[in-house]
């Protein structure tokens, strides 16, 4: 019963969410790869935008295209504690995704519960669905979910491996 309460008020929340976020035709404060001025991550704040624009930099997401609102989906990031989250689904190197989720001043034991699985093991779970891979960045203000069903793990010649670890080491490192 408790699990069917927390997916009707999920429903809820999303379904709130996207209303209120997505309907106002705000365009976000990110820089595409082409428009950021610089690949040092000093030269961003050490915010959630300031390192989506710093990904950006170096052509990881795409936030936005010509005549077109965004290439991200704004995520139910309450779900998992957060107090921002996007899921960038198109990048102008891989069509990996990538979800950025922000924990900057959040306090709740929700937040706490998904960072302690992700420190000890790499992932977390929300809702009692699968477990979710999952990586923080060093100074703790972050969370990335990259998900690219092409990687082979077991070739770290491939491509798309060397790629996402690029993007993750400047993930982790992004003003640690």
């Amino acid at each position: 019963m408790k699990k069917i309460i927390a997916a009707i008020l999920a429903a809820v929340v999303i379904s709130i969410s996207a209303s209120g976020c997505m309907g106002m035709g705000a365009k976000p404060a990110v820089a595409t790869g082409d428009e950021a001025k610089s690949q040092n991550a000093a030269d961003y704040p050490n915010t959630y935008e300031g390192l989506c624009n710093y990904l950006a930099s170096f052509g990881y997401i795409n936030p936005l295209k010509d005549n077109v609102d965004s290439t991200y989906v704004v995520m139910d990031y309450a779900l998992v504690g957060a107090a921002h989250g996007r899921r960038y689904t198109e990048q102008t190197k891989k069509k990996a995704t990538i979800e950025i989720y922000d924990y900057t001043d959040v306090k709740s034991a929700t937040a706490d519960e998904i960072l302690a699985g992700i420190k000890e093991n790499g992932t977390f779970t929300v809702l009692g669905l699968p477990e979710v891979k999952a990586i923080l960045s060093n100074n703790g203000k972050f969370m990335m979910v990259y998900n690219d069903k092409s990687i082979d793990e077991n070739n770290k010649e491939q491509e798309e491996y060397k790629l996402r670890e690029e993007i993750v080491e400047k993930f982790k490192t992004f003003h640690e």
